[in-house]
Formats: structure tokens, C-alpha cells, sequence
């Protein structure tokens, strides 16, 4: 791959040779990149590398994330599919779960206390759990 100063010399050999063979036979390129980096300087201006197009776009934007904050600040027993379906957020929920995690939230999980432990039991299932014990 060219770095953006090859990919000017480049552009300016052509411009002054216009021998797209012999200019792909003295960078090493095919004779397809020539014309490729010619066409992107004409229709853009540049010839530097596009790094800011790669790898994966996200899903959720800034917008978006604020008005899920917001929403688990209003509402912070919400569940992941409830904030899809409030918002209309067109993405997973591990997707989701990812943009929560990173704006400092964390699952936390209901502890029973003592006392909710301690529940009397109905009487009925009570009898039938001790003729199985027997």
C-alpha cells in the first residue's frame, strides 16, 4: 500500500507524463491504482488515505446514547428490550448492553434479604414436599 506522499508523487508524474504503464512499472502498482488515485484527486481534491471509511460503522450514535442515559436515569429498572422498543433503536441487545456497560452502568442483581427469605410456606405444598421426603 502507498503512503500519502507516494500517492502524490504519483498523481503529480502522471499529470506531467501521462504514462499510467511505465508510472505503475516504477511505483509497483497496477496500472489500475494509477488511474484510481488520478480519478480520487479529481473528484475529491486529495489523494491521502481514506482510514476514517474503515472497519465497522456503529450502530448507535452520540444522539442516541444520551437519550438512552437519560432514559436509565428516568427509569433505572428498564429492561434491555424495553429500551428498544421506548427509544426505536434498530440494533441487538448485546449491542446495547455494550453502549450501557460503557457509560458506566453495571447489571445488579436483586439480593433477597433475611427477613423475604423467611416466607411461611403454603400448607398444602408443605404436606406433599414431606410425604416425599418419606
Amino acid at each position: 500500500m502507498l503512503g500519502n506522499e507516494a500517492r502524490n508523487l504519483l498523481v503529480n508524474a502522471y499529470e506531467k507524463c501521462r504514462n499510467a504503464k511505465y508510472l505503475a512499472t516504477v511505483f509497483d502498482v497496477k496500472e489500475r491504482t494509477v488511474y484510481r488515485l488520478v480519478a480520487q484527486k479529481r473528484n475529491t481534491g486529495s489523494v491521502e488515505l481514506r482510514t476514517s471509511e474503515r472497519g465497522r460503522k456503529a450502530k448507535l450514535n452520540e444522539e442516541q446514547i444520551q437519550q438512552i442515559d437519560k432514559l436509565l436515569k428516568q427509569k433505572p429498572d428498564i429492561t434491555l428490550l424495553g429500551i428498544i422498543e421506548e427509544l426505536d433503536l434498530d440494533c441487538s441487545e448485546s449491542t446495547l448492553s455494550r453502549a450501557i456497560h460503557k457509560l458506566g452502568y453495571s447489571l445488579k442483581k436483586k439480593v433477597i434479604h433475611a427477613s423475604e427469605q423467611e416466607r411461611p410456606r403454603c400448607e398444602g405444598k408443605e404436606r406433599e414436599v414431606a410425604k416425599i421426603r418419606l
